[in-house]
């Protein structure tokens, strides 16, 4: 196979929102020359989001309005036999069409933009990452560069090897959506926190506009294992029947299926190296509780643009100059996303009368509790409210205590 090399400032590995929201940001404040290498043959065929989101994501990024699917003043949870509408504005977005918005407003300002092109690993010389190498129909291909990002999501390509992050010790969990036409009678966003529809996870059903909604299933795999029953069927069983069960939607065609994966730690993971950054999944930037992965990934790809273009500027990649970035995340993100972690711990390892207690619990809180949910800063005492404890939890506490270091 022949060997095609290209040179840049920068190459970011992986063109979903966290990479090309870095590669946004940089050539959006900078000269500096910066290709994205996407693996699938198109940015929208990246499709393994619902799209769900909130005001950070859609007017701290200006995503425009042709993204948005729908937006809505209310979430709803449920328990197996419990319901509170909470006061939370969001959004569902098109998350094929935010892909092309983020790639084409990079490519704008001088990205360039390399689909088809899956990397495999890094080039490390004397100790600092300077390309990557990877393949592009059929043949191999090198991109050499002073700063590399990592931006492959929960497969961290580039992390994995590095030894930056150890996703086997992470936990995992699947969830798949459809996105289908027919009739939905909420405006809410819902999520279910039920057993008999989403063994040790949520279900969800999210409004799209113009006859068009999300219904979806995930689950955390250690607690799936624990609630599912003995002769359980595969997770589209459990989306087909959740599509199915309520007299408030009625399904008539599913137009798109989208799946993936969460590997998912407290976040506090390594997130530099000399020569490299790391943003997005591929150092389990999710949130521990509900999941979401657009927000924190494009908010750790704004630290570290910010932090990169400094480096470039001084000459200076090291591990020493860009850990400002991981300080910095550690600092806004740490000990919440510990919090958050151990909340989903207890969460989805909850029996139904808890679920239940739970939603209620949810319902009682406050509008600055409300907003600090929806911000993930959920404080000590906030989960505490919300939280409905029974003696036989205290089993729990060596598995919850490992959390906070």
């Amino acid at each position: 196979m022949s060997v095609e090399m290209e040179s840049y400032d920068i190459v970011v590995a992986g063109g979903g929102p966290a990479g090309l929201q870095f590669a946004r940001s940089v050539v959006g404040r900078s000269d500096y020359s910066v290709a994205v290498l996407e693996a699938n043959d198109e940015l929208a065929d990246n499709d393994k989001s619902t799209g769900g989101t909130f005001h950070q994501v859609v007017e701290g990024f200006g995503v425009p309005d042709e993204v948005v699917m729908s937006e809505s003043a209310t979430v709803q949870f449920e328990g197996p036999s419990a319901r509170v509408t909470l006061d939370i504005p969001n959004y569902v977005l098109d998350f094929p069409a935010l892909l092309e918005f983020l790639g084409a407003d990079a490519a704008a300002d001088g990205a360039d933009i390399h689909t088809g092109v899956r990397v495999r690993e890094p080039i490390v010389e004397g100790g600092t990452v300077v390309g990557v190498r990877g393949t592009r129909d059929g043949e191999s291909v090198t991109y050499r560069a002073d700063l590399v990002v990592d931006a492959t999501g929960p497969a961290g390509t580039l992390t994995t090897r590095l030894h930056m992050w150890d996703r086997e010790a992470a936990q995992r969990g699947i969830g798949k959506e459809y996105e289908v036409t027919g009739r939905y009678d909420l405006s809410s966003m819902l999520f279910r926190f039920d057993h008999e529809y989403a063994p040790g996870g949520y279900a969800w059903v999210f409004p799209g506009g113009d006859d068009v909604f999300k219904v979806g299933v995930c689950w955390i795999d250690d607690f799936y294992a624990r609630h599912s029953p003995p002769d359980d069927g595969a997770i589209d069983d459990y989306v087909e029947r959740w599509a199915r069960s309520d007299p408030r939607w009625e399904v008539d065609d599913v137009r798109a299926v989208h799946a993936g994966q969460a590997i998912s730690d407290n976040s506090i993971n390594r997130r530099a190296t000399d020569g490299l950054v790391a943003v997005g999944d591929s150092v389990s930037s999710i949130n521990p509780l509900f999941g979401e992965g657009i927000r924190s990934g494009m908010e750790s790809a704004e630290m570290a643009a910010e932090v990169a273009t400094r480096a470039l500027t001084a000459g200076d990649v090291s591990r020493s100059f860009l850990s400002a970035y991981e300080r910095r995340w550690n600092r806004e993100k740490g000990s919440n996303w510990k919090r958050q972690r151990i909340a989903g711990e207890l969460l989805y390892d909850f029996d139904a009368a808890q679920q239940n207690r739970f939603v209620a619990n949810s319902g009682r809180l406050s509008d600055a509790q409300l907003d600090r949910l929806q911000r993930y800063e959920l404080t000590l005492p906030d989960l505490l409210s919300l939280y409905p404890f029974r003696l036989d939890d205290v089993r729990k506490a060596p598995t919850l205590l490992r959390h906070l270091w």
